[in-house]
């Protein structure tokens, strides 16, 4: 059930969505002090191996140092070049790509060539910047700011759930990492609602659980969506599958519960469970009315399952990444229609009953960004 009596209003203006000032009050007032997800663990597996990213601005490489995870700067302190422009790779030390400076785990710089040209040298003003970063099984999630919530404080209410879904009993089956042009805060909203189920999703879920089958929840810094399986109550399709689903489970030795869950947890990331698939869903900005989606859906596979098992769970990871990216695709197609829309609107908006985890999630905005 839905828990507001009555429409809801639009609590954020159009504007809130393309302009300038807007968008550097929610980066130093929000952002900052949040965690990201950047990778996962297995991608920093042994010693030497790295990723690059750039969060909100800030170019920075994880690491693995001698089975240490850190995350620097990716700025050479000598000359500003990109110490690195792979997405990810392996080398035994961090060299920057220009001149061969070199860091280690502390940021300080180790080889320098022709270091004598440089004396007398402050090797601590040269200190690379360094980040906070935590994991949570195995998902790496990086904070820019110093100041902030460690990050099993900042799950909270998912922190459980994400231990499980992404831990050792789970598989990665889908991996994204796509922009799109539109602000950040549309791919959020989009997935607060089922309101646009039958208009985008026709072939997919086909229909929105309705009233009498949706739970929200609507807490202090997260909101949940639940729902009884399958999604969709009137697709055969949907049907088939979700039976198939919890056939599969079953033989994974899993006690299928034939739920679903979707969760925000404010400001950025999304998180959804059913019995067989993990997807969590990070919306990063890159620009006012561009953002980028880092995603991961992990399938549940026993690690000691027999071999039987694991061809099955397999079969069906692979299945349920399929769908799920058909999704997200029509999802995608959507975002840059909106954000057209949002920088011509002449109008506030206005919110359903049902899109009241949207009306939460501005709430929230409002009092951590006031404007004049």
């Amino acid at each position: 059930m839905f828990l507001s009596t009555t429409g809801l209003p639009h609590l954020l203006p159009s504007t809130a969505y393309h302009d300038a000032r807007w968008f550097q009050s929610e980066q130093t007032q929000l952002l900052h002090q949040s965690w990201h997800l950047v990778g996962l663990k297995s991608d920093l597996s042994d010693h030497g191996r790295f990723i690059t990213i750039d969060l909100l601005g800030h170019p920075i490489q994880i690491r693995n140092f001698n089975g240490q995870l850190i995350a620097l700067s990716n700025v050479c302190a000598h000359r500003h070049s990109l110490i690195s422009s792979q997405a990810c790779g392996k080398s035994e030390s961090m060299q920057c790509q220009y001149h061969g400076w070199q860091y280690g785990s502390d940021g300080l710089t180790r080889k320098i060539p022709c270091a004598k040209d440089f004396a007398p040298i402050d090797r601590d003003a040269l200190r690379l910047p360094l980040y906070c970063l935590e994991t949570c099984g195995e998902l790496v999630f990086i904070r820019l700011s110093k100041e902030g919530p460690m990050l099993n404080e900042w799950l909270g209410p998912i922190l459980e759930k994400l231990e499980q879904g992404f831990g050792v009993d789970g598989k990665p089956y889908l991996r994204m990492s796509v922009e799109f042009d539109a602000n950040w805060k549309v791919a959020i909203e989009n997935s607060l609602e089922a309101y646009h189920v039958e208009a985008v999703h026709p072939n997919t879920f086909g229909s929105s659980p309705g009233e009498e089958r949706s739970e929200h929840r609507l807490d202090e810094g997260h909101t949940a969506f639940g729902t009884d399986m399958p999604f969709a109550a009137h697709s055969r399709l949907d049907s088939i599958f979700q039976r198939s689903e919890g056939w599969v489970i079953a033989r994974l030795g899993k006690e299928p519960n034939r739920k679903y869950w979707q969760h925000h947890l404010f400001p950025n990331l999304l998180c959804s469970f059913t019995d067989a698939i993990s997807l969590i869903h990070c919306v990063i900005p890159t620009s006012r009315n561009r953002a980028r989606s880092v995603i991961f859906q992990f399938g549940y596979l026993p690690q000691r399952g027999n071999p039987i098992q694991k061809l099955l769970g397999n079969l069906w990871g692979k299945l349920e990444a399929v769908v799920t990216r058909r999704i997200l695709q029509e999802d995608l197609q959507m975002y840059p229609r909106i954000q057209l829309g949002l920088e011509a609107s002449p109008h506030r908006g206005c919110l359903a009953r049902s899109e009241e985890r949207i009306h939460r999630f501005q709430e929230y905005l409002v009092q951590k960004i006031p404007q004049d």
